[in-house]
Parts: structure tokens; C-alpha cells; sequence
């Protein structure tokens, strides 16, 4: 049976997506083309709408496109063919992660194949900074604790890609370094990492490619002017620009 290799290397192309029938249709992805490159993290902007959700719910085997092919260097498939091979390999995590009744440990254990120890809870939540939420009911923590905890879900987990829907939405300066150090941990072990973001002042420090969704299509920005785009933060942030300071803290 063919599976995904690791470190994953995927190309996707002609990926089209519309909403609606007939006069009342409205296109939303048009001819994309894009890769995922194990280790590495790509960063998806674009307004509100823009079909940044969209496109990772495609690459997550969760929304049929109208069109799509996908290489994965082995063979070439369709999305079907792609959504029956990626079920163990491709995870994808709402802005607002799903939690379960019960503590934050059972909802960990629910990542967790029947043969495997209780050990493996507790180092998650050593990993996510959890052990003192480890007995609290899951449904009362607040946002970043509860992306905390989906993070950990995926640390047990550890697909070989990682989608992301906003995962710093809300939250504030020390949540947001504390979920993008999480997220620097995937990178190292070599899973591929996809977030899609309204602002794209956010997660440059893990960054290595940005594509900017714009009247369905992707226009790819140079990496160059990734890093340029963060020194000139970093740069106005030190001249004590407030408004500037607010928007990428």
C-alpha cells in the first residue's frame, strides 16, 4: 500500500474550489498550486473570507474540492485517492480546538492508542506546560490553554503535517510566544507546518515561506522580504510605535 514518506514532500495542483450552483456560485480557489516540505513552516494571509480555512480544510482531506490533484513523489492522486492515504498523516486543528467532558488528561488520552501508557499523558502535558490543568474539566479553560491542549493532542499524535486555522486568535503576547515555541518543536522533529493567519506580522519567528490568498489565487512572497517584513517590526517596535507594538504582540 502506498504511504506517505517522511520527511513529506506533497505538491498539490489545479486546486479549485466553489460554492453554490449555477448563477449563484461563487469561486473561491482557482488553479492553486502549492508544496508541503516536511520540517518547514508556511504561513497562509489573506482578509477575512479569502478562503484561507478553505484550502486548509482541502489539504486536510476534510472538504472536497472541485478539482485537485496531489504528488506525493510516489504517485500522483486524486483528492479521494489523497483523503483515504492522508488519515494518519495530515492533522488539522480549528481556531477554536473541540473539547471533549472531562479533564484535560482524558481529553489527552483520546489521542492515545488502548496499548499505550500512561506515561506518554504526562509527558504531553509536561510538553504543553499542562501538569497543573492536568484534573481540570477541559470545557473551562480559557482559549490558549485549550490550544495548548491540542497542541499536545498532535505532539502524541506526530503527523507528518500540521494544519493550524488561526491558532493565536485572541490570544496575548505570552500565550502567543508559548504556542509558537510548541509549534518550533514540530518543525524540528520534521513535520511539514501549514497556519493560515489574517496578520501577517504574526509567526515570523517560524516562518519559512509566506503565500498571500488573493482573489482566489496564491501569490507566493519571497522569503527575503519575510525577514525584511520582521526586521522593520522589530525596528518600529523599538522606536515605540504603540499601535504597531499592539498589532504584533
Amino acid at each position: 500500500m502506498i504511504s506517505i514518506t517522511r520527511p513529506v514532500h506533497l505538491t498539490y495542483k489545479n486546486i479549485v474550489k466553489t460554492y453554490g450552483k449555477g448563477n449563484h456560485s461563487k469561486l473561491i480557489l482557482s488553479d492553486i498550486e502549492l508544496q508541503i516540505k516536511g520540517g518547514e513552516c508556511t504561513l497562509i494571509t489573506g482578509k477575512n473570507g479569502s478562503g484561507k480555512s478553505t484550502l486548509l480544510r482541502i489539504i486536510g482531506g476534510l472538504l472536497r474540492p472541485n478539482k485537485a490533484t496531489i504528488e506525493t513523489g510516489l504517485i500522483t492522486l486524486n483528492w479521494k485517492k489523497y483523503r483515504n492515504l492522508i488519515k494518519n498523516d495530515v492533522m488539522y486543528l480549528y481556531q477554536e480546538p473541540y473539547m471533549f467532558d472531562g479533564t484535560v488528561r482524558k481529553n489527552l488520552s483520546y489521542a492515545l492508542h488502548k496499548d499505550q501508557a500512561k506515561e506518554a499523558v504526562d509527558k504531553a502535558l509536561k510538553w504543553a506546560e499542562l501538569e497543573h490543568r492536568s484534573n481540570t474539566q477541559a470545557k473551562f479553560l480559557s482559549g490558549g490553554e485549550r490550544q495548548r491542549v491540542a497542541l499536545a493532542q498532535a505532539w502524541l499524535k506526530q503527523p507528518a503535517v500540521l494544519l493550524l486555522d488561526e491558532p493565536t486568535a485572541n490570544m496575548d503576547t505570552k500565550s502567543r510566544k508559548r504556542t509558537e515555541d510548541l509549534l518550533s518543536t514540530f518543525k524540528e522533529s520534521g513535520t511539514a507546518l501549514y497556519i493560515a493567519s489574517h496578520d501577517p506580522n504574526h509567526f515570523h519567528r517560524i516562518t519559512n515561506h509566506r503565500l498571500l490568498l488573493d482573489e482566489g489565487r496564491i501569490v507566493q512572497t519571497d522569503t527575503n522580504l519575510l525577514n525584511e517584513s520582521a526586521q522593520n517590526i522589530k525596528d518600529k517596535s523599538d522606536n515605540n510605535i504603540t499601535v504597531l507594538s499592539k498589532q504584533i504582540s
